[in-house]
């Protein structure tokens, strides 16, 4: 018992450190593959418990039919939680919702997916804490994946289509006073320089993450070029100028800005960098 327990240990360890070393084959197609190996050999364990190891067919039938028994009790009331979370992981592995370093929302939590086991699901959120939910949470909850999965990587017009926000269709801008010909081109420029960086990358995922800020009446304009010069400081590091658009106008004004990037990292070290130096704009003028 104890030694095939340790084999699959041994060969579960190898196999993720030989997954490790292979960086040809992507995160998600890796996870999927380890998950698999997992399951079978938990299926090979389960195998030789409930029917006995070779050496109980030296046993009287009745003796086999009680330790079987007894085993099979146990193991229904120890591992009742374990095996539900089981099963959700395998239902989670076969839908495949997300993927490792998919930004995500699963209940109250926002983050990015750190690793997938066959009981829980790893997020790590904007604040840099470790959330860890068991699968039959994960089944149980609303998961929203706002990771971009690209059905075509070669064309320019479908990347565009794909990772353009409900507020960029149409003509309709309250962040800006005149939508002039000259930002057109300046945004058109923005998304065809991302597209070739994605290209360049072979890369056939986007990720995106968006968030609100309240921003008061009073110099309103003046904190919106405020904005402006922000974002343009973070095409570097985000590949591509942040957007935002206003979501309501009254005596408080939501503000939405959206992160589009190729590395989900970049979102969980840089956002709330840009977000604290969003607020400071706000706060300069409000002390005015």
């Amino acid at each position: 018992m104890v030694l095939i327990v340790f084999l699959l240990y041994i060969f579960n360890r190898l196999l993720s450190i030989l997954f490790n070393r292979l960086v040809r084959i992507p995160i998600a197609r890796k996870n999927k593959i380890l998950f698999a190996f997992r399951i079978i050999s938990i299926l090979i364990l389960l195998y030789f418990i409930i029917n006995g190891f070779p050496s109980f067919t030296t046993l009287p039938t009745e003796y086999t039919a009680i330790i079987t028994g007894a085993v099979s009790t146990a193991l229904a009331f120890i591992l009742s939680g374990i095996f539900s979370n089981f099963i959700a992981g395998v239902l989670i592995w076969i839908v495949d919702p997300f993927g490792i370093g998919d930004v995500v929302k699963i209940g109250g939590h926002k983050g990015v997916i750190k690793s997938i086991t066959l009981t829980k699901v790893v997020i790590e959120t904007m604040d840099r804490i470790i959330v860890e939910i068991s699968n039959s949470d994960v089944v149980s909850s609303i998961v929203l994946n706002y990771t971009i999965k690209l059905s075509s990587r070669k064309k320019y017009i479908h990347f565009k289509r794909q990772t353009r926000s409900p507020q960029d269709i149409g003509n309709a801008r309250l962040d800006i006073d005149v939508y002039n010909e000259e930002i057109r081109k300046q945004e058109e420029t923005d998304i065809k320089n991302f597209f070739t960086s994605f290209s360049e990358n072979d890369q056939d995922i986007v990720y995106t993450y968006n968030f609100k800020m309240q921003v008061p009446y009073r110099h309103f304009r003046i904190v919106i070029d405020k904005f402006n010069e922000i974002c343009a400081k973070y095409v570097d590091i985000f590949g591509i100028r942040p957007r935002f658009h206003v979501l309501e106008y009254s005596n408080e004004i939501a503000v939405k800005f959206r992160i589009l990037t190729l590395d989900s990292n970049k979102i969980l070290r840089y956002q709330p960098e840009f977000a604290n130096d969003l607020y400071k704009a706000i706060l300069s003028k409000i002390e005015l």
